[in-house]
């Protein structure tokens, strides 16, 4: 296992922590050198909605030694929402360390990776709750519709042992994500808060100061923009 970690974490020294804590969030890695050729190599992308645009470009200055192009915006139609919603994203090259990352990380799909609780540090662990996490006054959610219940569990026993936070997993319809209270939320916020950039700060503000966009009717809507589409081309690796 220590080599398998170690190995790991020596494929971006500077970047490490950014990248596993996006994959374990909203990010993917695409592959298209699977069964093609050897070495493998893979691509990092990443997208948020309109509102995340400062945190896309904060992640773009982290990685940009990988990546050609910078961030672009992109419009598309939301069904769901009948609104042209606005959103932004890179990619980085394709690399064979991305490559071994996504042997880590994919498996058919992203899975929550055997060990990964000894390289989820506190800034990875911050970068995911920029992803995914969400605040509501009784606590908070991080979104880990993605991974299958039991894999989960292994969160709740990393959170519980290494800083003593008490975590639950909830049945959001079909799925499960995990649920903190109102003091674990404040443990978690007190691990975390360090690497919280400001654009993000209204995750971890208690009251949100977030939703006062809404007050600016159409305005307000774009601004709340979080979401990017399900179906994009994502280009050939």
């Amino acid at each position: 296992m220590d080599n398998i970690v170690g190995r790991l974490q020596s494929l971006f020294p500077k970047q490490f922590d950014i990248i596993v804590g996006s994959l374990l969030g909203d990010a993917r890695l695409e592959c298209r050198s699977v069964g093609a050729r050897a070495p493998i190599t893979a691509r990092l992308r990443i997208h948020h909605g309109d509102k995340q645009k400062e945190y896309v470009w904060w992640k773009y200055e982290q990685l940009k030694e990988f990546v050609i192009t910078p961030p672009k915006q992109i419009t598309w139609v939301n069904p769901k929402r009948s609104l042209t919603e606005v959103s932004w994203y890179f990619h980085t090259r394709s690399i064979r360390e991305l490559g071994i990352l996504h042997q880590y990380f994919y498996d058919r799909k992203k899975i929550l990776p055997l060990y990964i609780e000894h390289i989820l540090s506190p800034q990875a662990l911050a970068v995911w709750f920029m992803d995914d996490g969400s605040r509501a006054d009784s606590g908070g959610t991080l979104s880990t519709h993605s991974f299958i219940k039991e894999d989960q569990y292994r969160i709740l026993a990393f959170l519980k042992e290494r800083y003593g936070i008490r975590v639950s997993i909830v049945k959001d319809r079909t799925q499960w994500k995990i649920a903190l209270n109102q003091l674990a939320f404040a443990q978690l916020v007190s691990v975390i808060k360090p690497f919280i950039i400001p654009s993000m700060a209204y995750k971890i503000a208690n009251p949100r100061n977030d939703l006062l966009a809404f007050a600016g009717g159409a305005e307000g809507n774009t601004f709340a923009n979080t979401s990017v589409p399900t179906l994009e081309k994502s280009g050939k690796v």
